[in-house]
């Protein structure tokens, strides 16, 4: 009775399988730190969207969201809203807060509430107490609100203290611990004040023009659906230039980080994959060599090379299948880790559970990786000839594998990439990264066969040391290839981290050029200016001073289609998700340029005309005679585009993205947005004259913002800069695992060495030499290899200038020569020590 192929080679392996894992620790260990990777992003993004979406009633505040700058809701609007469920108003604006006892301004954000709110979700208030209870008028004339933290130990006060904002004296009642309706704090202008809509009032900010948003929160009655209650806003108020969203688009900012996010780190962590992949064909390829003879036996009492290659291939893919479920548990249980030790820290809210999806993506990349880079080892491993066990054991038999296999490689390879294309939010991102991949892998298979080949071609050095170590690099089946592989590619992945986050740190340190205004003056009105310009101008320091007047409004159209069914850059989406400012001009703002088109005369009064800075031209698809279309105070305004300008926004001089011709907008309520150039030890007395004397007018200082911007890119550095440290430790297990299988050959060199004279010294500057060579290969190749990289990502992704930093490099190279030299010694050690007798008795 013939026996089934899968079942002899279910007994081949099971029997292999019996002896344990030696040999395959690198193996394991590789396949274990991709696969996590790639497991953890996916576990954390799902966690973090279920989250969102379980939540998505209490980010957005009710099924429903209308958001309007500068003015309310009309009757009739109301009315609407009021006919399909309960009508929770909030108010927002930015104002200075400033303690009664100390001068100590603090820019606060204002939310003012009403007794609904919230709809949903739980407000967290230290110590515990109804809101209702909380936000109320005392009798002396004073309201207690909630505030930050942040903002008492800013003005270094306590609950009970009373401060100032505006024409209102208010005390502390609690601490405002979570907000429902609240989610990403990465970046906000300063922290968060709550108080009811009569302590607003009492504040006397709320002016014509002042730059306040009003949104109101629906709660459905039964038979309403949100999405319907938004077909029906739509239909019955066409022109409202309201922005409305539903219960189940909340946070839309978030998730897009978080899918950007993802996919970024998906494929840092196949990067870590690939690069073990090296690990995991070394491990294969030494495991089998050890297998040679036994396989050689197996032949000769009737095996077929069929048999041996299932076997063997079935016992590769238990092992990997045991290296990525150990890393898809690790990477499953993140959430439950994050939750579990820092769940109130973090800015959004994560549901821990099972997602299979991410899991099974990250097990299918281990599991395809496992293949490809063993197929080659399996497939010179079928084609072993009997002939071994009498004629000895020759390197050639070793060299191919077989145009079937090559085949099977090549389909196996092509999946992974069609795998990795296509499960990715962005393809094209994916696309790049795989060519970038292959040509890395092609980059550094290239450098190490030209450094055996040159290594080969080089006159023999007089002295000895040299010479062995070019020898070893050179012989055959040396481990200067994967040595090459496993620390060039770990190394470029880091130069490329390092570099963009070089580069966008200088871009934050130096966005603040020479002449920079120390501060944004916002909500100042048109009878404060004069005063405002006189007082500025009479303080110390100040050289000079710009201001404009200032709308919000938002873009509703495109040459007449509407923005959401018009092709927009992904670059330039930001112009169209909300509210923007803007404003009108006589005059062409200096240190602007034009690029196409003419600026109208300073005394020009016909139709409306815009001149829009040409990145947004570019992004929109429009050109001068184009038309766009903004909705401003519920009104929308039609514009001929008459020019394009380029704007340098680094110099953070006041302009705008889209500037109108004067004469249809003077008379809409506005108000002025100042800059104010003083040099850093005046600031404090700018600050304090300017918000002691106009308690409406808000101020943002600009390096806070910078510093603020650079603690956030600081975050989000640390996050890759911890992914990609996988890819280094996966480099180096492969490094270990070369220098580990070539340990027999090492130990028998050090032998024949020493019987020839050779000290314990000389063998240690031989080897030392030859993985200095090698280090220094790697780590230079790395550099150029990483600078362009860095280089893709800053200029053609981030639009970013890109500059080569020295320091970076010769890091990376420092610890490429570093890495390989103590990993190298350490793993040849054993050979130095070797006593010549013992080895050749057994010979």
């Amino acid at each position: 009775m013939k026996i089934p192929l899968f079942t002899q080679s279910w007994h081949l392996a099971r029997r292999e399988l019996r002896t344990g894992f030696r040999g395959f620790g690198v193996f394991l260990g590789c396949l274990f730190l991709g696969v996590f990777a790639i497991a953890a992003v996916g576990s954390f993004s799902a966690a973090a969207r279920q989250g969102l979406l379980s939540d998505a009633r209490a980010l957005l505040g009710g099924d429903l969201e209308i958001r309007l700058v500068y003015r309310e809701l009309s009757s009739d609007q109301r009315r609407f809203l009021l006919g399909r469920g309960q009508v929770s108003e909030i108010v927002e604006m930015r104002a200075m807060a400033r303690a009664v006892s100390k001068n100590r301004p603090v820019l606060v954000e204002l939310k003012a509430v009403d007794e609904l709110y919230p709809f949903y979700g739980k407000l967290g208030i230290d110590p515990p107490r109804a809101l209702a209870d909380v936000l109320s008028q005392n009798g002396d004339g004073t309201f207690n609100v909630l505030a930050e933290a942040s903002l008492l130990q800013r003005l270094d006060i306590k609950e009970g203290d009373l401060f100032q904002v505006g024409n209102a004296r208010m005390r502390i009642g609690g601490v405002v611990t979570t907000e429902p309706d609240r989610t990403l704090r990465a970046f906000t202008l300063g922290p968060r004040l709550l108080l009811g809509r009569d302590a607003l009032a009492a504040t006397g900010l709320l002016q014509p023009g002042s730059l306040v948003t009003y949104g109101y929160r629906l709660r459905l009655a039964a038979g309403h659906s949100a999405e319907q209650v938004r077909e029906e806003l739509g239909a019955a108020f066409p022109e409202a230039g309201w922005r409305v969203r539903t219960w189940e688009k909340a946070a839309p900012r978030v998730r897009r980080v978080l899918d950007r996010m993802s996919l970024n780190l998906t494929l840092v962590g196949l990067c870590t994959l690939l690069v073990g992949g090296l690990g995991v064909a070394g491990a294969v390829r030494g495991y089998l060599r050890g297998k040679l003879y036994h396989i050689a036996v197996m032949k000769c009492v009737g095996a077929t090379g069929r048999l041996v290659f299932a076997g063997y291939l079935l016992q590769v893919l238990i092992l990997g299948a045991a290296g990525a479920a150990g890393g898809l548990a690790a990477g499953g249980a993140l959430p439950w880790l994050l939750v579990k030790t820092a769940g109130r820290h973090l800015p959004i809210p994560l549901q821990p559970g099972f997602y299979p999806w991410p899991l099974v993506e990250a097990g299918l990349f281990g599991l395809l990786i496992a293949l490809i880079f063993s197929l080659k080892a399996l497939g010179t491993a079928r084609r072993v000839p009997p002939a071994v066990l009498f004629r000895g054991y020759r390197e050639d038999w070793w060299q191919s594998p077989g145009s079937g296999i090559w085949a099977a490689i090549v389909l196996a390879s092509a999946g992974l990439a069609l795998f990795a294309i296509f499960t990715s939010s962005d393809r094209r991102l994916a696309l790049w990264f795989l060519s970038g991949a292959g040509a890395c892998f092609a980059t550094f298979y290239c450098l190490s066969k030209w450094i055996v080949y040159g290594a080969q071609r080089l006159p023999r050095p007089s002295r000895p040391r040299i010479r062995l170590a070019l020898t070893n690099i050179c012989r055959h089946d040396s481990p200067a290839g994967s040595t090459i592989f496993s620390l060039g590619l770990g190394l470029t992945a880091l130069v490329m981290v390092v570099l963009v986050q070089v580069n966008l740190t200088r871009m934050v340190e130096e966005t603040i050029p020479v002449e920079a205004p120390a501060f944004f003056f916002l909500d100042l009105q048109p009878d404060q200016v004069e005063e405002f310009e006189s007082r500025v101008h009479s303080l110390p320091g100040v050289s000079r001073t710009e201001r404009y007047p200032t709308l919000r409004g938002r873009i509703v159209a495109i040459k007449g289609v509407p923005v959401d069914q018009a092709i927009i850059a992904p670059d330039v989406q930001w112009a169209v998700r909300g509210d923007r400012f803007l404003s009108y001009a006589a005059q062409l703002p200096a240190g602007t340029a034009l690029v196409a088109g003419k600026w109208w005369p300073a005394d020009y009064e016909g139709p409306l005309l815009l001149s829009i800075t040409e990145d947004i031209a570019r992004g929109f698809g429009v050109r001068v005679g184009d038309t766009l279309t903004v909705n401003i105070l519920g009104r929308n305004l039609t514009a001929e585009i008459a020019s394009l300008r380029q704007v340098d926004w680094s110099t953070l001089a006041l302009n705008f993205a889209l500037l109108f011709s004067p004469g249809a907008l003077e008379k809409a309520p506005q108000t002025f947005i100042a800059t104010v150039y003083v040099p850093p030890g005046g600031e404090n007395e700018v600050l304090r004259e300017v918000t002691n004397r106009f308690g409406n007018i808000s101020a943002i200082g600009v390096r806070e913002v910078l510093a603020n911007v650079s603690r956030t890119l600081g975050r989000i550095g640390g996050v890759f800069r911890a992914v990609t440290v996988l890819v280094l430790i996966s480099g180096f297990l492969v490094l270990a695992g070369a220098i580990s299988s070539d340990q027999h050959r090492r130990i028998h060199d050090a032998v024949i060495c020493k019987v020839c004279g050779a000290t314990r010294r000389d063998l240690l500057a031989a080897f030392g030499l030859e993985f200095l060579f090698l280090g220094l290969a790697a780590g230079l190749v790395s550099a150029a290899a990483g600078s362009w990289a860095a280089f893709g990502i800053l200029e053609g992704l981030m639009g970013t200038e890109f500059r080569f930093s020295p320091g970076a490099v010769l890091a990376t190279l420092a610890i490429g020569i570093v890495a390989t030299l103590v990993l190298g010694l350490l793993g040849t050690w054993r050979g130095l020590g070797q006593k010549p007798a013992v080895f050749l008795r057994d010979e």
